[in-house]
Order: structure tokens, then sequence, then C-alpha cells
């Protein structure tokens, strides 16, 4: 018999159970935010010339030594603080102490969680003049520096640094240095969880020369015998080579782009083999185009694209002592286009133009696989100098304050969209920074194009403000199950969705985000990746089973390399709050891989009934369709409700069970 008391209660929460997908965490409508447009939320205390996303609540921000007005008191006494600790939650910050020079440095984050920082400029006084003694901010060298920290959520993280001294000349192979000065250096995670650190120049400027040229890279830990390994393609492509775009490809090669060449590395053997020429323009600095890799997803088999946008189609590059000429009059260029380096022939092809021709415009990959793109300018490069080519010392003008959506799988022509957007009030220029936060929204912050901190126009911006995306107010997925560790391969995990309504389900991804270390409008290992899934709908607990499977086995790291990252589920293209997972072993070293096993078929299970004199009710599986995950095998599923002599009407063992679930 079914008590009364326990039917008429399932009953009332038939609706919300059995219904359509309830999520949970729905947003304030009524607050100030407005969603497509910028938010003034607060003050960093310094300019955002380097960013990267710690956990949920703290995100870190380095600039270069300047007389910002922010002090710490630190290891070599008081003095400007060119680091903090920012609370997104709070808006608040925390000074931290960074004594070397970090001015237009590279980062990463190792495998096991700790990012690095590498190089930067020697040390300077006021106006960004060298000094070889303590000066006016006691900074000291930063050309071989390395600085680490591991992200918390306490407030008592503290960069560890090596010992650097005033004079230029030394530091090189010490603890926490590297093998010779590095300004400008592009730095790639590696499969193992190591990182690569890449060229750069000795000592600056606004283009690379030979006399100063660091045609090599490195690795951190040092491998071998620790020596760098020269790169002759980085000569090849003076005097535009700092920052060489550099991605990890599926198959083991480095995707390097410098001037207008392109390489596939084999950094084991130091073998290259050489790609098409970039068309239309210079990609790397101080060009500084828009780059990412396109999203991994199952649909596309997870093949590496990497799109560049905008950057400077001119033809002179002056030197290291500055552009030469006004460049402030060159408009930026305004093509896009993709390559794919690990196919058999890779190909440059033609994308769509992006909205104007822009310099230091940055891309930040949205959990709905589309792509933010703001920040920069429409005339001009990156860099700054004296020549008073135009307002203030910025080598860009005409700042674009407004940003656009890329959609990478719409159709060719459609893929830019502005619809709806507003713009900010601020401009975002010469070392501005953009991130993703674990809920959705970006964080912009950053703009100096200037040799110390000042008011004047282009002035040093230290204030931060939010973009939110079309979902930010949207109702978000709530779930249970969500994983703190990825392995690459092996048995897939299950996630529990409070939704029955199929179309719901087949809208529904898995989604993994690394952030990367962001500087110069680059995301260092910004990367995108959707797991593959199936699912089981079950009417009698009004819940679904997301099959979630690991990090694809094979290629295994090389596809995304381990380390922190955060994990989404995305319905609809609404995502969920991150959760931060740790891809990989969380150690340094070769990681384990295995096949992935394979999904469940994607399954309804629909409840059945015979007569009661029968006595029994089941529930049994129908195989609605294969599940992203190519695996997927066929299955059937049967549940007895109400085992035993008496028999329980079919409904209302489905409305009991529901209740129990609920209750627990």
């Amino acid at each position: 018999m079914v008590v009364p008391q326990l039917v008429a209660i399932a009953l009332a929460l038939s609706a919300p159970v059995l219904g359509a997908y309830q999520p949970k965490h729905k947003r304030d409508s009524s607050s100030q935010v407005a969603v497509l447009s910028f938010e003034s939320v607060g003050d960093a205390g310094i300019s955002a010339q380097q960013m990267f996303v710690g956990n949920k609540d703290k995100v870190y921000i380095i600039d270069k030594t300047e007389n910002n007005p922010v002090t710490i008191d630190g290891e070599y006494g008081t003095h400007p603080a060119w680091a903090v600790e920012y609370d997104v939650n709070t808006n608040t910050y925390r000074a931290m102490d960074v004594y070397s020079n970090t001015f237009c440095a590279g980062g990463g984050v190792l495998g096991n969680g700790t990012w690095a920082v590498f190089g930067g400029n020697k040390p300077v006084t006021t106006n960004g003049t060298a000094t070889t003694t303590a000066g006016v901010y006691d900074d000291t060298d930063g050309g071989t520096a390395i600085r680490m920290i591991t992200p918390c959520d306490d407030e008592t993280c503290q960069y560890v640094q090596g010992a650097q001294t005033y004079n230029i000349s030394d530091d090189t192979g010490g603890y926490l240095q590297m093998t010779s000065k590095r300004w400008y250096p592009m730095v790639e995670a590696l499969e193992d969880g190591s990182l690569i650190v890449i060229g750069g120049d000795i000592n600056g400027g606004y283009v690379n020369t030979a006399a100063q040229d660091n045609p090599t890279y490195e690795f951190f830990p040092a491998k071998g015998d620790g020596e760098a390994v020269t790169l002759q393609f980085l000569s090849d492509t003076l005097p535009v080579n700092l920052y060489p775009l550099t991605w990890l490809m599926p198959s083991g090669l480095l995707f390097m782009q410098s001037g207008n060449g392109s390489i596939l590395l084999n950094y084991t053997s130091n073998d290259v083999t050489y790609l098409p020429n970039m068309p239309y323009a210079i990609r790397v600095y101080p060009a500084s185009a828009a780059t990412a890799m396109l999203p991994l997803t199952p649909a596309n088999n997870y093949t590496a694209t990497v799109l560049f946008c905008g950057g400077s189609n001119t033809t002179e590059w002056g030197s290291d002592g500055g552009s030469g000429y006004n460049v402030t009059a060159v408009p930026a260029d305004q093509t896009c286009v993709r390559i794919s380096p690990d196919d058999a022939n890779p190909e440059y092809t033609d994308d769509d133009d992006f909205p104007e021709g822009r310099s230091m415009g940055q891309f930040v990959i949205l959990p709905d696989a589309t792509m933010w793109m703001g920040n920069g300018v429409a005339m001009g490069t990156a860099g700054y100098g004296d020549e008073g080519w135009s307002v203030g010392q910025s080598y860009g003008q005409d700042p674009i304050y407004m940003p656009a959506i890329y959609n990478y799988s719409a159709p060719a022509g459609q893929r830019w969209n502005r619809t709806g957007l507003t713009a900010s009030t601020n401009e975002r220029m010469y070392h501005s920074t953009a991130v993703l936060l674990a809920d959705g929204s970006i964080l912009v912050s950053g703009s100096n194009p200037n040799k110390d901190f000042t008011d004047l126009q282009w002035r040093t911006r230290t204030d931060t403000e939010r973009w939110y995306p079309w979902y930010y107010l949207e109702d978000r997925p709530t779930y249970s199950g969500a994983p703190t560790n990825l392995s690459y391969g092996g048995d897939a995990f299950d996630i529990q969705l409070n939704t029955t309504d199929e179309a719901t389900v087949r809208a529904t991804k898995a989604v993994v985000i690394r952030n990367g270390f962001n500087t110069h409008a680059i995301a260092f290992g910004q990367r995108y990746l959707e797991l593959e899934t199936s699912y089981t709908i079950d009417p009698a607990t009004g819940n679904t089973t997301l099959h979630v499977s690991q990090m694809p086995g094979n290629p295994g790291p090389t596809l995304f390399q381990p380390g922190p990252a955060m994990f989404f589920i995305v319905i609809n293209g609404v995502p969920s709050e991150a959760e931060f997972v740790m891809v990989g072993s969380g150690e340094l070293g070769t990681q384990p891989t295995a096949a992935n096993a394979a999904l469940p078929s994607n399954t309804v299970l629909t409840v059945t009934s015979t007569s009661p004199s029968a006595g029994t009710s089941s529930t049994s599986g129908t195989d609605s369709s294969s599940g992203s995950g190519s695996g997927s095998t066929s299955s059937a599923v049967k549940l007895t409700l109400g085992a035993g002599s008496r028999a329980v009407p079919a409904a209302a063992a489905v409305l009991a069970v529901a209740l129990g679930a609920a209750l627990l």
C-alpha cells in the first residue's frame, strides 16, 4: 500500500522534479549589472601589465618597476609595489613584494599548480632610466630573474625569488635565474608540466637587433645539461621576433610564429619544419595581434587551430631605440587568418576580418565557446617613446572602446557580432590585460603606455572593470559530482543534473578552460577543451546522470597540458560557476595516460507497468542516440520498484522515488 501522506507530498514536488530543468543560481537582476556591458568595480593599486587567475577568489597582478602610489615594505626596504593579489569578491588588493624589474616578462603555470614569471628589464629609476645602483625604487635586475608563487586563498602566499643584484652584467645561472637575460620571452607549458622559455632580447627596445638578440630557448626546471639551445629561426625573423607566439601541438611539436615566418619545432631534437609565411601583416609584438587557439571539441576531433587577428602591416620597424618614424599614423591591420599546424599540409586560410583594424586586441575564451575580444588601438602599435608623434608617449593611438564577440563555428561572414554590446568608457591600451573569472565574467584592467606612473594622457590606469556576457544574469546550472582531478584517459565520472528534459540534457557540455598568463595582448597557455559526454535520464528520480569522459588519453597531455584549470558545466550556453581542478597528476614529469573508457549510450529510462495482479512495475531503458563520446555503446537498464509481494502503482512509485531523492 502507498502511504497517503507520502503520495501527497510527492505530488507537490513532482512539478519541479519531473518537469524541465530547474537551475538554482538566479542572479539578482535588480542589481546594477547590465549584460554585454562594462562595470567599473574597483582599483588594483597598480597597472595590470601582467595578470593571471589563481583560484575562484584571487587574481594576481604584476606591473613593471615604476612610481606606483601603493608601497610595500619588502626585502630591499620600502618601495612602490609592483605586484598585488586582487580579491574579485571585495575588489580590494594586498600589496606583494616583487623586487626585480618585471617589465615585459613572460610567465606560465607548472603542472603542479605553481606559477612562474621569467625575465624582465634592467633596474631603473624615475622615468624608466637604467641604473646600476639601488636608485629611488630599490628594484634589482630582472633580466634573468625567475619568480614563483603558488596561489592561496588565505593571503599568506608570497613570491619566491632568487637573489639579484644591481649589476646588469651579473645574475645568470644561479638559484631561480635563467641562463641569460630575456626581455619579452615567450613561455609555453610542455606535456610533462615543465615550461619552455623562448627568445627575447638582452636590454630591450622597440624591436630587437642582432646585437642584443637572444635566439635561444631553455627549460624550467632545467633539462639535460641545463644550457640554452640555439634556434636559428629566431635570428632569421629579426627585428620583429619578440614574444614569439608559440603553442604546443597535439603532435608534441611546438608551433611558433615570429616575424612573417612559421615553423614546427621538435624541442627535443631542435629539428625545424618550415610552414608557410604569415600573410598580410606582422602579428608578434610590437604589432601585437589578437591570437588564440580555438576551442578543442569532440565535434572538431580536437584539432588544434590557431587564430590571428589584426596587428600591423607597416614595412618600417625602426630599431631598438624607437620607431624611427610616425608609427601612430599607420592604421592597424584588420585581417584574420587561421592555421591548423598539425595538418598534413598546413596553410593559412582567410577568416572574417576584424570589425576594424586593431593592435593589442586580446581574446578571452568564454565557457560557451565564443571569444570576447577587447582592448587595443586602431592606429599604430604597442610600445612608447619620446618622439612626440602624437598624444603622450604612446606608439598606439585612437583607443578602441568597443569589444566584439567571435564565434569560430559560425558560417564564414557571420563570425563577428556586436549586437547589444556597449562600449567601455576606459581606454585599455599598451600594458592592459583581461581574464576570465570563475563566475564567467571578465576582469579588465591596466593600460600604461608610459615610462613611469603618470596622470597625463594616456594616463597610467590602475582601475578595474568587469565585462558581463549575455548569460551572466541567467539561471546558472547546478549539479553534483564535480571532479577535483582530471586524468588523461581512464574511467569516466558521473555528474548529476536535476532535470529530465532530454533537449536540455543534449545541450549540456562539460568544459575545461585554462586562462593562462596574460600580458601584451597574449594569453600564454590559454586553452579550451570540451570533454566527451553521454547521459542517462531517469524520470523516476527526476535526475539525469551525465557520464563525462576524462581528458583524452590519446594524444594525452600534448592536447591540454597538466596543471590547474577551471571546470564548467554549460547548458544551452549558460555556464555553471567554475570549479578549479587539477589536470594530470599534479606533479612534474611524465603523465600517466590510458585509453578512455567507453561511455554508455544515451539512455532515457521509461516507466512501464503491468496490472496490479502481476505484482511488479519496472523502468526500462531506451537508447536515445549516441553521446558526444565516440566510444559510446548501447545498453539497456532495468530497475524494479516496489520489490516484494505487494505492487506499488507506477505513478505513485515514481513520485515516492522523487521524494526520496529530494529528501536525500
